[in-house]
């Protein structure tokens, strides 16, 4: 039997040797594309381990005061857990925690893990940099000083995470671009019952999200970064002892919840948070009602027609301008100074979804000029 042999050939470009068994039509990868295929699943597995990680650490946040009461939160100075400086170094009560003969609470004023991997690594950076900026513009007047903080920091964080709203407003925005064929595949499949129909609604559906490039899952990655977010900001405004100690405009304090100060203290003083919900939650709104409205704008071409489209259309909104409603329940719930955090985070929000929407007007301006340059050139 004849031995195998190897040969050189230049059919693709390249000087490389080439097994005689292959087709001389098959171009073989090269070392760069397959560094792109491993690094891409490398970068595939370790955004699987950072999205887990995530959860794990919203989860965490969510149900550590459940079994450990010493992460318990007090509005009221000098009880619950508080992140301060120590006993004496500013001399001011607002920012200077007791010290230990005073100590009937639990202090929070350098790393540690003894309240958990949540507090130490993510709880801890955000309140040591709220704390720094306040304590720097301690001269405010009205509790200023506590506004710049809670801004300085909601801003660090959107631009850490800017990437993953960016990815998850473009993923909205081919969504609504293929609404319409979403919802005829819907009604072809309607009432039909059988594994076979299922199975072939699905590959279409798969098919569709497939040449489109969407990612129907990709929604969840910004709800598994969004909730220790929110966790983060939380913590610092109920635990941080200036913000604590703060009364906005001399008007409204902090530590308070609107429904309680409304509820119990309404001739004292407590009408006053009725203004702060008539300024908050319309935003929450706002926040929800402009990305549609500018995605509305943008697709109106690619609106669906049917009636199933415009229902699904409908029940999606309803959906989401519900969570909105129960968001707004939680600012009314909430010490004002969270209600601080969600004006501020949507604001961002809407920001952000107005220059995404400049942005994607732009590039499709673009990408008709292109079209239509190459469709002037003649082909002789």
């Amino acid at each position: 039997m004849a031995k195998k042999s190897a040969f050189t050939y230049n059919a693709f470009g390249n000087n490389g040797t080439s097994d005689i068994s292959s087709p001389f039509w098959v171009k073989p990868k090269s070392n760069i594309s397959k560094a792109k295929s491993l690094l891409k699943v490398i970068w595939k597995w370790a955004k699987i381990f950072i999205l887990l990680f995530f959860f794990v650490m919203g989860l965490w946040g969510c149900f550590q005061s459940s079994f450990d009461s010493s992460i318990a939160s007090s509005s009221n100075i000098g009880s619950g857990l508080e992140f301060g400086f120590n006993f004496g170094e500013t001399g001011d009560w607002r920012y200077d925690l007791c010290g230990s003969s005073m100590q009937q609470y639990h202090t929070f004023n350098e790393w540690t893990m003894a309240y958990g991997p949540f507090y130490a690594w993510f709880i801890w950076p955000g309140a040591w940099l709220t704390m720094q900026i306040c304590w720097a513009s301690s001269n405010a007047w009205g509790g200023l000083n506590a506004l710049l903080s809670i801004f300085v920091l909601i801003l660090i964080i959107r631009l850490l995470t800017i990437a993953v709203t960016i990815k998850s407003t473009i993923q909205n925005e081919k969504m609504s671009e293929i609404n319409g064929k979403l919802s005829e595949i819907n009604a072809k499949y309607k009432g039909l019952k059988d594994a076979q129909s299922k199975q072939m609604k699905q590959q279409e559906t798969m098919e569709l999200y497939r040449k489109n490039h969407v990612h129907p899952f990709s929604a969840f990655e910004q709800i598994l970064i969004t909730l220790p977010i929110f966790l983060i900001v939380y913590r610092v405004v109920i635990i941080l002892r200036p913000l604590k100690a703060t009364v906005l405009f001399n008007i409204w304090n902090f530590s308070l919840s609107p429904s309680s100060e409304v509820v119990n203290n309404f001739v004292n003083g407590g009408w006053t948070y009725m203004f702060f919900v008539l300024i908050v939650v319309p935003v929450q709104f706002l926040s929800t009602f402009l990305p549609q409205f500018w995605a509305k704008r943008r697709n109106r071409n690619a609106t669906a027609i049917s009636l199933k489209g415009n229902k699904e259309t409908k029940k999606k909104m309803l959906i989401q301008y519900g969570i909105t409603g129960v968001m707004a329940l939680v600012v009314i719930f909430l010490p004002t100074g969270v209600g601080i955090y969600w004006f501020f985070n949507a604001c961002f929000s809407i920001l952000q979804s107005y220059c995404m929407h400049l942005l994607i007007i732009h590039q499709r301006k673009k990408k008709n000029e292109i079209s239509y340059r190459i469709g002037d050139i003649k082909i002789e």
